[in-house]
């Protein structure tokens, strides 16, 4: 028997994490449920928690509606098959555009990104990474490990050395939480890189996302975590009087983005804003 609620607690505290990996757990529990139970209320219950773990969690929210909608198993069945194949496709047109030879940066963990140094090693175009650490949770390192089993030269930064390393950056490549029409929500620190990209002529913005990430139906919202997180934060909250906020993510506008790219190819902010007119369907 499935247990929803285990699922939820992983989701929220990170041991399920990314967006399209939220996605697929979600719809393979909930597989589990239409099998035994049908779409039912069970069914309706599981999906509002799975759905609403993350303030982000655009892709299972597209996904789960897709689902709602189509009241069959066979609509999971077609989900699951986008997540997977979409992501290829949209890791095969990025790194076609990637010139060799390149230095990227990127931020953060993004299955996504991952896929596309996949494809780059597999066209054999040479290409090195510069990686931040991404506090509080240190969410590059999974992207430092992957890049170095992969024997691509890495260079790990702090944080707060982007906009010091962005001159040396060709492409800042990252994924995406959710798109919207202001903009694209990505991992805290996204917007603060992006300014310094878009100072530096020579580094161009991309985003790499399939189109579940889209928010058809603003849903999103920028999730604030635990303050738990911080380190220190015991003795901050302790002995001095002060706020401690933990921010999870933030927007970067359209102005200071060069490519969304996805699996339909490069879309502009018009393609974006009639895109989001319409519902999510794999």
């Amino acid at each position: 028997m499935p247990d929803v609620d285990e699922t939820v607690k992983k989701i929220k505290e990170l041991e399920i994490q990314g967006a399209q990996s939220i996605a697929l757990e979600s719809l393979k529990v909930l597989s589990e449920i239409v099998e035994e139970d049908g779409f039912g209320e069970r069914f309706d219950e599981a999906a509002e928690k799975l759905k609403n773990a993350r303030p982000t969690g655009v892709s299972a929210h597209n996904t789960i509606e897709f689902v709602k909608r189509r009241g069959e198993i066979e609509a999971i069945d077609a989900a699951i098959d986008h997540l997977n194949t979409a992501k290829d496709e949209t890791a095969r047109i990025t790194a076609d555009m990637i010139e060799d030879e390149s230095i990227i940066i990127t931020h953060c963990h993004s299955s996504a990104v991952i896929s596309v140094f996949e494809k780059l090693n597999e066209m054999d175009k040479d290409f090195k990474v510069i990686v931040t650490e991404t506090e509080p949770k240190l969410q590059g390192v999974k992207t430092a490990k992957k890049l170095c089993d992969m024997n691509v030269p890495v260079n790990y930064i702090v944080d707060a050395a982007a906009g010091l390393y962005m001159w040396a950056a060709d492409y800042m490549i990252v994924g995406v939480d959710s798109i919207k029409y202001s903009g694209i929500i990505n991992k805290i620190g996204t917007y603060l890189m992006s300014l310094a990209a878009d100072e530096d002529p020579e580094t161009e913005l991309w985003f790499v996302a399939t189109k579940d990430k889209f928010d058809y139906d603003n849903f999103s919202d920028l999730e604030e975590r635990s303050v738990d997180e911080i380190d220190e934060h015991e003795h901050l909250e302790k002995e001095h009087d002060l706020v401690l906020e933990n921010p999870a993510f933030d927007m970067t506008p359209w102005s200071k983005i060069d490519k969304l790219i996805t699996e339909d190819g490069e879309m502009k902010k018009h393609e974006v804003i009639k895109e989001l007119r319409n519902k999510f369907t794999p």
